[in-house]
């Protein structure tokens, strides 16, 4: 077969982006495309337009499939793929994904992963599919915790190829509403872009969260005092606050999935390298995986499995 050609388009629409990767033959992305076009721009009855108009710049043929993630297959996206229930195989994302009504291309959407225990209820959209991707890179050797971080962190337990459990930490999302909103945004005014993960306070943010999580609100609130008593500049209390939640993130971790000794880091660039340091400090060892990498990567093994025939026979995957 022409493995140049493309074979499928992947796509993750989420709510304030949208990603296209056409793949070839191999499974492999043949390039990237962006849009702003994220779901919180689109109503339900533009989406097969806006997609259309993607696929259109990009000249791919009417006849090529589509296999799409992200929050497009939520309640307010453009076809709900309803959740898959833990504890579940992660290649089930493929088997169970939903097939778009009343459009000529064949379209698919992925299915998040859902807790339904009243205990710890919980949810996932489109971290499912860098689970597949790491899934499809490692096979068998993939065990134990996965961490995510990012606006909504998750920490995943998983085991020969399926998800056991999961929790999910408003952790990126907190940083930034205390930045925006709270009385600590006047500690933060000037503050860095990036905080430093070899900063001292990071460090030291992350050790006290690690050892006191139950003081968590005062040492949150103790960057205010501290940039008016002490003269602590904005960076340093950036650091404070990030190394702070952090350190709680993975507290929380710990005490949810004790005992934990080392972790899948799914990041890159700076917030993995927080992330990175925090849990060096924890004592647990760590790998860090790129994120946008793996989302292709989970993609492609859910195309293969959908449509064998549009790829090279040697690189088709079957589930287990």
């Amino acid at each position: 077969m022409n493995t140049a050609i493309t074979s499928v388009v992947a796509v993750d629409w989420g709510t304030s982006r949208l990603r296209i990767w056409p793949l070839d033959g191999n499974g492999a992305a043949k390039s990237c495309h962006r849009s702003d076009r994220g779901m919180r721009t689109v109503s339900r009855d533009e989406f097969e337009q806006v997609l259309a108009a993607q696929l259109q710049q990009l000249d791919v043929p009417a006849d090529t499939p589509v296999i799409m993630c992200g929050m497009v297959g939520s309640r307010q996206g453009w076809q709900e793929a309803p959740y898959n229930s833990v504890p579940c195989r992660i290649d089930a994302i493929a088997a169970n994904a939903v097939q778009i009504n009343d459009v000529d291309r064949d379209i698919r959407i992925v299915p998040g992963i859902a807790n339904f225990d009243a205990a710890h209820p919980d949810v996932m959209r489109s971290e499912e599919t860098q689970l597949l991707g790491l899934y499809d890179m490692s096979g068998s050797a993939l065990t134990g915790m996965i961490c995510m971080p990012g606006s909504h962190a998750k920490w995943v337990r998983f085991d020969k190829g399926e998800v056991l459990d999961f929790a999910t930490s408003m952790s990126g999302e907190l940083f930034a509403a205390l930045g925006a909103s709270s009385v600590l945004q006047h500690s933060l005014k000037n503050a860095g872009k990036q905080v430093d993960p070899e900063s001292r306070v990071f460090l030291d943010a992350v050790s006290r969260s690690l050892a006191e999580p139950a003081t968590i609100l005062t040492r949150l609130f103790a960057a205010r005092p501290q940039s008016l008593i002490n003269q602590v500049s904005d960076d340093e209390a950036a650091a404070h606050i990030s190394g702070t939640i952090i350190g709680q993130d993975i507290a929380g971790a710990i005490a949810r999935f004790a005992p934990v000794h080392a972790v899948s880091l799914v990041g890159s660039g700076h917030l993995g390298a927080l992330y990175t340091k925090a849990l060096e400090i924890a004592g647990l060892r760590s790998t860090m995986v790129d994120g946008d990498e793996l989302a292709i990567q989970g993609l492609s093994h859910a195309a293969r499995l959908i449509w064998p025939d549009r790829f090279d026979p040697a690189l088709r995957v079957q589930t287990q």
